[in-house]
């Protein structure tokens, strides 16, 4: 059986452009400090910062020339603290697929304590993101003592709600959200009822690591998080560590830590609607109607007129 409690860590994380020592060495920081974390969040492309310069060519970006395999040497060095520790650690990185010169991924890094280590590339690319670095093609949930632990980044988490229901679908009751917002997002897009909606209507704690501060030319909201419903009120977030987006403070560069008890999700949920519904003897949850519908769609001949 699957552990039932868990401790989490989220950094609001300030990264040195293009340094990726600077950042590993405070990565490292911040892992001695998590002392018995069970799992620590960082941002997205935490390992280097993300602020694009889009005059400069594609090969000669930072972000290009920074990148690394996964494994690669950023995962080696964050793989002894993990294993010193005892701590799964997560974090944003830029990496190169050594198959497909040319090809970067905006992605997570997963490094587990026992030395597997996993990969999530982000697959939704906002604006023009996608003309920097490649999609991804998966979704992706990790096997953990504490059973599946799903992941996104950024734009993948707030926008589009099948990333953390795939999660759910596969078992995780935790999921886990790499971002870095910037101020001129934060006029135009409502994270906080986006990602509050997310762990409402899917049960499920979403721990949030977001970048902060100046970078190089763009400064970062924070708003790190660790959130899901509260013990007393299935209709009311809770944030068991770190501030809401847009909360006075929630910028400030800060570890925040949460112990979270996993086996209370359904507990708490009006509609058990991943489990065994009684009255009908299935989940409510219906993938294999919804993988009909998508397949309609993504076959259809207006669908591949946009894309092809």
């Amino acid at each position: 059986m699957p552990k039932e409690n868990i401790r989490v860590s989220v950094v609001n994380f300030q990264s040195k452009w293009g340094d990726k020592q600077a950042n590993l060495d405070k990565i490292a920081s911040y892992i001695e400090e998590a002392g018995s974390s069970d799992i620590i969040v960082f941002p997205e492309a935490s390992l280097t910062g993300y602020d694009n310069i889009p005059e400069v060519p594609k090969s000669e970006k930072m972000q290009t020339l920074a990148a690394e395999t996964i494994p690669g040497p950023a995962t080696d060095y964050v793989y002894k603290l993990a294993k010193e520790y005892g701590v799964t650690v997560v974090f944003g990185m830029f990496e190169c697929d050594p198959e497909k010169p040319g090809e970067v991924y905006n992605a997570a890094a997963i490094v587990r304590p026992d030395g597997d280590v996993h990969r999530y590339r982000k697959v939704h690319l906002p604006d023009d993101e996608g003309t920097w670095v490649t999609r991804g093609e998966n979704l992706v949930t990790f096997d953990t003592e504490w059973g599946p632990v799903g992941i996104s980044i950024c734009y993948d988490t707030y926008t589009f709600p099948e990333h953390i229901r795939y999660s759910r679908g596969k078992g995780a009751r935790l999921h886990l959200n790499c971002t870095a917002n910037f101020t001129e997002l934060w006029d135009n897009v409502p994270f906080r009822p986006m990602l509050e909606e997310k762990t409402l209507t899917n049960q499920i704690y979403i721990a949030t690591a977001a970048m902060t501060g100046l970078c190089r030319h763009m400064t970062y909201i924070g708003g790190s998080s660790i959130i899901g419903t509260a013990e007393d009120c299935k209709k009311t977030v809770k944030y068991y560590a770190g501030l809401p987006f847009g909360e006075e403070g929630n910028e400030k560069e800060a570890m925040y830590t949460a112990d979270l008890d996993l086996d209370a999700i359904d507990k708490r949920f009006f509609q058990p609607m991943f489990e065994r519904n009684p009255f009908t003897g299935r989940p409510d949850f219906a993938p294999e109607i919804y993988a009909r519908a998508y397949a309609e769609i993504a076959e259809s001949e207006e669908w591949k007129s946009k894309i092809y």
